[in-house]
């Protein structure tokens, strides 16, 4: 095989296939084959993607298959074949990895799956006879055979660097992933990478070298896929600090982490970093104790609460809860769910359980009476526990909590509101995608000046009392967001034009051109920053961090 190409279909233009690239340079420093690798998107026309393959003429072309792109995949390579009838179509990543004898019996078009790393097996697979290589299934005398796994790659240095210098820059928008280390010592029935339970690790000394390059060429976002990077606090600590010591405020690292396992010198440490250096995303999923027993989950609650609050101020935060566990109904999931919105972090991902193959979850759909999707993402309908009504009612939720929580731009109405007419944060959540609902607007786009307008209109459906002390903290909040150059109908501008000149004056702009570009100032009629029946003057100045100089 002399024309190799690799076809990575991510879900968004800005990801970045980390697997592929591993085999591509593992494979290229190891033998004579040079590889050519394309990025495409679920949101490209299938037939541009044809296109492209058609042109490179590959000999053999290796897909990264995920649940998120499987059925993109799927029909690709049925078409793939009608028009490169000789070219060769190998499968791998984790969504073919745990079925592969049967989408091979399903698809005729695919001659073979890889099932685990990729890197070794992949090269064998070019270099011997297909016979004496493990960890590949194909096809021979009619017959799928499969010689049986590979052992997992112990010495991850042996793996390349997988970013080309190209890649790495400033002004790039795409994410781009990175591991110090392989394998996960945890149960979590619902998750793959309970499958490998063999913790291995990338020595510190290439880690450091392989991050020295993000930060050297400042690069934006590098998220690493640890499935737990806080496992080994010498090991995790002595890499953070190595990130302080060479602090670039262009990068963010990206964690997974279990926060109730840091300690005080963990806290403090973490108090230091700079803000937007780190984020964190903390996988809480349910404090239902019996759930967390069913899917061998432990949440420390109290230590958990205590940690986040402390480090909040300056991490970026995202916590996870899944709806669709066993034993989780749901009002047992509107009580993970005012825990989870009590930590305050900058979001809240609320996902639903997906049945994957290979896991724990798999051999519980009986005993719970899962009903689930048959096809990619394999997620729940219902459950002994829970109805397909009560998972739409959390499906709607999650978007009023991706419109008004996550979007972190009602920080100030938004609390208003709870504080004033709500028990429970679930219950504002649950009363405003009820009304999105009524109105119809629940799977509908909405514009930013939308989901304000429609924040207003909400407050007086419930005819909440005090609706001009409401207005001033949704007019703060608005103000906040930027310079939009137009305001929502009930936004009744309150300024003073001389005032503001006066104040721009004394600010360091190159003309006043500049700064009225970069600036807003209102006189409020209530003091939002203090809760305080007494005006307030503002000066809002958007720079790369919003500033609010209160006159």
């Amino acid at each position: 095989m002399k024309n190799i190409l690799f076809l990575a279909i991510n879900s968004k233009f800005v990801h970045t296939n980390l697997a592929l690239r591993y085999i591509k340079k593992y494979i290229e420093i190891n033998s004579f084959y040079k590889i050519n690798l394309i990025e495409k998107t679920i949101n490209n026309h299938l037939l541009e993607i044809l296109t492209t393959i058609n042109e490179e003429n590959p000999d053999l072309i290796a897909i990264s298959t995920y649940i998120w792109n499987s059925e993109y995949v799927y029909k690709l390579i049925i078409e793939i074949k009608k028009i490169l009838p000789n070219t060769k179509i190998l499968l791998g990543g984790p969504e073919v990895s745990y079925q592969a004898e049967k989408l091979m019996n399903l698809y005729k078009e695919i001659d073979y799956i890889i099932s685990g790393e990729g890197e070794e097996i992949f090269l064998e697979f070019l270099t011997k006879d297909i016979d004496s290589v493990k960890g590949i299934y194909y096809r021979k005398e009619k017959k799928i055979t499969f010689n049986g796994y590979k052992t997992p790659i112990l010495n991850l240095d042996i793996i390349p660097f997988p970013y080309d210098e190209n890649e790495l820059s400033e002004t790039s928008p795409l994410i781009l992933y990175y591991e110090s280390s392989r394998g996960c010592p945890f149960n979590c029935a619902y998750c793959m990478s309970s499958l490998d339970k063999k913790v291995r690790y990338f020595s510190l000394e290439r880690v450091k070298t392989d991050l020295m390059k993000f930060i050297n060429k400042k690069v934006k976002l590098v998220k690493f896929v640890d499935r737990t990077f806080n496992l080994n606090k010498k090991r995790y600590l002595e890499i953070w600090k190595f990130l302080l010591e060479n602090y670039n405020e262009k990068t963010t690292f990206h964690f997974e982490i279990s926060v109730d396992l840091f300690d005080e010198e963990v806290i403090k440490f973490l108090q230091k970093v700079p803000r937007k250096y780190f984020q964190f995303e903390i996988g809480i999923q349910t404090i239902n104790e019996k759930t967390l027993n069913i899917i061998h989950r432990t949440n420390k609650l109290e230590i958990l609460k205590k940690n986040i609050l402390d480090i909040k101020d300056n991490i970026h935060l995202h916590v996870d809860l899944i709806a669709g566990l066993p034993e989780e109904d749901y009002n047992t999931f509107k009580k993970s769910f005012n825990y989870v919105h009590s930590l305050k972090a900058e979001m809240i991902q609320l996902g639903f359980l997906k049945i994957l193959n290979g896991t724990e979850m798999e051999s519980l759909v009986s005993k719970y009476n899962y009903n689930y999707l048959d096809f990619p993402p394999y997620e729940v309908l219902s459950n002994n526990y829970i109805s397909f009504n009560d998972l739409v009612k959390l499906k709607n939720i999650e978007k009023a909590l991706d419109f008004y929580y996550n979007s972190n731009k009602f920080l100030k109405s938004l609390n208003y509101i709870l504080i004033n007419f709500y028990d429970s944060p679930f219950e504002f959540y649950e009363n405003i995608s009820e009304y999105y609902k009524k109105r119809k607007l629940i799977n509908v786009a909405h514009k930013q000046v939308s989901i304000f307008n429609y924040l207003y209109e909400f407050y007086l459906d419930k005819s909440f009392k005090n609706i001009d002390i409401f207005i001033e903290y949704l007019k703060f909040d608005y103000l906040s967001i930027g310079k939009t150059g137009y305001f929502p109908y009930w936004f009744k501008r309150n300024t003073d034009k001389e005032k503001y000149n006066e104040l721009l004056n004394n600010l360091n702009f190159k003309s006043k051109r500049e700064a009225y570009k970069k600036t807003e100032y209102e006189i409020f009629n209530y003091d939002i920053i203090n809760n305080k029946k007494e005006k307030k003057e503002i000066l809002f100045i958007y720079n790369n961090d919003l500033i609010i100089k209160e006159i």
